[in-house]
């Protein structure tokens, strides 16, 4: 949480640095767009992006009526905008040119925060003050009202509170009510409670889950309910599909839910404040927060812009103060409310925004090779567009132009596409060498029995094979090939390693050398579709720091246990074993590495099942390893590994509390040399 939270502060601080940079160095752009539009490339970093949207107009008033405190707006399917006036109790309706048509509910709603409009104009008002939804006839006739459900279903302690609703084809209510932890409550056409949809969860940390299994009674009861947060609001699709938005639910806080009530959508960006979403001709998704931002993405879930943010006091156009509701034109115009300042801020599509547009509903239609000509228009002008590459590696796949897709995919970040895209270019080439390849495997082996044969009749290798064995009797390589020993006898390579000295602490030491070798060759230098860091990211201390630290915590932690508990083996044993013990890794890994790049994810089993080989069999040899070492029966064994674990986590925990502390020490240092020096200056 919070790294999200992190995050989330981290996007906020970089929109409002654009912002400032728009104000500064970009004064002749600043009128049409005081803020910096940005997008998600695959590794999931913020990048700059052209303009998606500029701000267009502004509607204060529509007629002679003012807004007070509106808090939504609706556009219907004939482009008649609808708008929540809560202050003044009314809905207010007119041209998107901000025309007024008419006023309706006066005299009947108090404080409507919530509003749809169904496909015969029939206009839903969710008036939370009256506890109900009031139903208008386009002509602005009441014709129905909806209270709370009755049943015990529905909860009999659930209050009725409509916020927020969307009314699907067949006439069905789906409602958010204030302070139902439950989910949207789903209602018939005819008012009948049919169960709760799309409800939220919220996840159990482990600190919690320790808490609630040691605690007493008492002190489960004082502890803060688990309560998962309620959706802030919804809108609904052409296709029924809900779309949530939910506030302090981090990345989880966009859903898209099919009929089953399922989320179809994965992690999005965090913002903690978002406050309503509107679905898009080409069914892509806006979201807007408070603060102004506002966030395109597909209907995958994938961030195409991101923009707007929060005024700063000088009422310029593109900012928000608090904004509330956001929607659509057929046009693709957004229309943004800001409660507090009391207007509706239209933005229109760039010619950027529209080729993105055109290449996306291409793309998600299936039209792959159609989609190429506008996704290379988008790559022109903004290179950093990383679905672009995606499209393009599809449309070069439909083409059988499978090494340009596979460049594509890669550019893109699409490892599915371009497991695919390798899978043929495999297939190709070694339908092309499959003769080379066999000739070459023969002329290896006819060297082989060639050189076999000279040099049992003239003796060509001896002077050779005399250096190898010279080399292998040097003393720090005779130890260090006694790991070939290890899987054959762990037993008794443990006790030859305890009380016959056939390892030393160099040895040891160039093992562990050898693995974190090996484990920077995996982690880094893995094949594209394998690989579990973005390429050209290198973070070397930190894995210094992680990798020997961990080993070192462990030697020590179990150090201090057995010696405890009474076991035999030194800190040099366990030293001299564990570097042994991670054997497995030292010869298999390699193997995974090499098989990273030549296999597609069709056989990634065979990498997984080495990688379980591997994990498995040092667990067995550092179960085998103490019990020898310290002396122990298997049950003993068990023991000291939990603890040495435990103590492990603890150590952790320490670090991370003294650090903290340090820190705040240091800022509370700090601050006070500041305060100093301003009063003496």
């Amino acid at each position: 949480m919070n790294k999200i939270r992190a995050k989330s502060r981290f996007i906020t601080a970089l929109l409002a640095f654009g912002i400032v940079l728009s104000c500064i160095g970009m004064a002749a752009h600043a009128a049409s767009a005081p803020y910096t539009t940005l997008t998600e490339d695959y590794r999931g970093r913020l990048v700059s992006s052209q303009d998606g949207y500029l701000p267009l107009n502004t509607i204060t008033k529509v007629g002679d009526y003012e807004f007070n405190k509106a808090l939504d707006i609706f556009i219907d399917d004939d482009d008649i905008l609808y708008i929540a006036d809560t202050g003044n109790g009314r809905i207010i309706v007119s041209t998107l040119e901000g025309e007024l048509i008419s006023v309706i509910g006066e005299g009947i709603l108090t404080a409507p925060s919530g509003i749809f409009v169904d496909r015969e104009g029939n206009i839903y008002a969710a008036d939370p003050r009256k506890e109900k939804v009031f139903v208008f006839s386009p002509d602005g006739e009441l014709i129905r009202e909806y209270t709370k459900p009755e049943g015990s279903l529905y909860g009999k302690n659930n209050r009725f509170v409509p916020q927020k609703l969307v009314v699907d084809a067949a006439g069905s209510l789906y409602v958010i009510s204030e302070g139902n932890t439950n989910g949207i409550a789903q209602l018939s056409k005819q008012g009948e409670f049919l169960g709760y949809f799309g409800a939220n969860y919220t996840p159990l940390f482990i600190h919690e889950i320790i808490r609630r299994l040691t605690f007493t009674k008492e002190q489960r009861e004082q502890l803060k309910l688990n309560v998962p947060p309620s959706p802030k609001n919804l809108t609904i699709d052409d296709r029924g599909l809900v779309y949530t938005v939910t506030q302090g639910a981090g990345t989880k806080g966009l859903k898209k839910f099919n009929m089953a009530g399922i989320n179809m959508l994965d992690d999005t960006l965090p913002d903690e404040n978002i406050t309503d979403v509107a679905i898009g001709q080409i069914e892509n998704i806006f979201v807007v927060s408070t603060e102004g931002y506002i966030y395109e993405y597909s209907r995958e879930g994938d961030l195409l812009f991101l923009f707007g943010g929060r005024d700063d006091g000088k009422n310029r156009s593109g900012l928000f103060v608090s904004a509330a509701a956001i929607d659509v034109d057929k046009s693709g115009h957004l229309y943004v409310l800001d409660t507090e300042s009391n207007k509706i801020q239209i933005f229109e599509k760039t010619e950027y925004a529209s080729i993105v547009h055109e290449a996306l509903n291409l793309y998600q239609e299936g039209y792959y090779i159609e989609s190429k000509d506008p996704w290379e228009e988008v790559l022109r002008q903004n290179s950093l567009f990383d679905y672009a590459y995606r499209g393009i590696g599809q449309a070069h796949y439909k083409l059988e132009n499978y090494e340009q897709s596979l460049a594509a995919f890669r550019l893109g970040g699409d490892k599915a596409g371009y497991s695919s895209s390798f899978w043929e270019v495999r297939n190709i080439f070694l339908k092309n060498n499959m003769l080379k390849i066999f000739l070459f495997l023969v002329l290896i082996w006819l060297v082989v029995k060639t050189v076999r044969l000279l040099n049992s009749m003239f003796g060509l290798l001896v002077p050779v094979q005399k250096a190898i064995a010279s080399f292998r009797e040097v003393s720090v390589v005779r130890e260090l090939r006694f790991v070939y020993y290890v899987p054959k006898n762990p037993a008794d390579a443990y006790y030859g390693i305890k009380r016959e000295g056939k390892v030393s602490i160099l040895s040891s030491t160039i093992l562990y050398i050898i693995f974190f070798v090996i484990y920077l060759a995996d982690k880094y230098f893995s094949g594209f579709l394998f690989k579990k860091v973005a390429e050209g990211h290198y973070e070397l201390a930190t894995d210094i720091a992680s990798v020997f630290g961990v080993i070192g915590l462990f030697i020590i932690c179990n150090n201090l246990i057995s010696s405890i508990r009474d076991g035999e083996g030194k800190l040099r044993d366990i030293y001299c074993s564990l570097a042994y013990s991670i054997m497995p890794y030292i010869f298999l890994k390699p193997v995974a590495i090499v098989l990273s790049h030549v296999l597609t994810y069709n056989e990634a089993f065979i990498i997984n099942l080495i990688n379980i080989v591997i994990y498995a069999s040092i667990a067995v040899l550092i179960i085998v390893m103490i019990k020898e070492i310290q002396n122990y029966s298997l049950r003993e064994t068990f023991k000291n590994i939990a603890l040495t674990l435990f103590t492990m986590l603890i150590f952790v925990i320490s670090a991370v509390v003294i650090v903290a502390l340090v820190n705040q020490v240091v800022d509370f240092i700090l601050s006070i040399a500041k305060e100093v020096n301003y009063r003496v200056s």
